[in-house]
This record gives C-alpha cells, structure tokens and sequence, in this order.
C-alpha cells in the first residue's frame, strides 16, 4: 500500500483536502479515539477503512484485502478468505453477502475490539 493509498482510507484526517496529511489533521483523525470520542464515531472511522470503495457495505473482497494488510504472509490466502467467509456468513444479518454499518456495529460489539478503541486504554 503506497501512501496515496494509505491517506483515502482516511479521507477525514485530510481536512484541508490537499493529499496529505498535516500534525493539526493528524491529530484531529485521531482525536475520535480519545476517551471523549463516543463509541458509534469510532465504529464508523474503522468501517471507513474497510469500506474501501465508500458504497456503504463491507464486501467479502474488501474484508479480505484489509485482513490481509493487517496479517501479511501469517496465513495463506485460503485460510483467510475461510476466516472472511466465516465472518460474513455470521454477522450478514439480512443475507445479502455484505456488511452494512450496523452488522458491522453488531459483529464488533459481540467481541473486545470494541473495547479496545481508545487510545487511552492502549498505554
């Protein structure tokens, strides 16, 4: 992933929307995670990285293209897209074979990620 890239996920620390991210942007980014930040904002910052092509909905190609950035060579490609299928299969409450932002609220809720989400906690 190249920078470009990198910064789209996060089109919302980008405030002046020159392409690059500046330390008042970065710090406003991240200020969603502090512990004034509710829990719904911070769900939908972490949706937005994994709703790559901003339609709303988490596929399975997206979810597997953003594991796979978090997991590198740890797992083969086929143990991965088990795990994506998986998880799909599970949280897609209403069948349609993608996350929208409240299965996906629903998903993380049911495990300690959602607890995790302040930065407060991580030192």
């Amino acid at each position: 992933m190249d920078q470009d890239q990198l910064i789209s996920k996060f089109p919302k620390a980008d405030g002046s929307g020159g392409g690059s991210v500046d330390f008042q942007e970065f710090v406003q980014g991240l200020s969603v995670f502090s512990s004034q930040g509710s829990r719904e904002e911070k769900m939908h910052f972490v949706f937005k990285v994994y709703d790559m092509d901003r339609d709303g909905y988490i596929s399975n190609g997206e979810l597997f293209l953003v594991l796979k950035m978090m997991v590198g060579t740890n797992l083969k490609d086929q143990q991965l897209q088990q795990i994506v299928d998986k998880t799909i299969m599970e949280a897609d409450q209403n069948g349609d074979g993608k996350l929208d932002f409240h299965e996906f609220m629903n998903m993380v809720n049911n495990t300690d990620v959602a607890k995790q989400l302040t930065l407060e906690d991580l030192f």
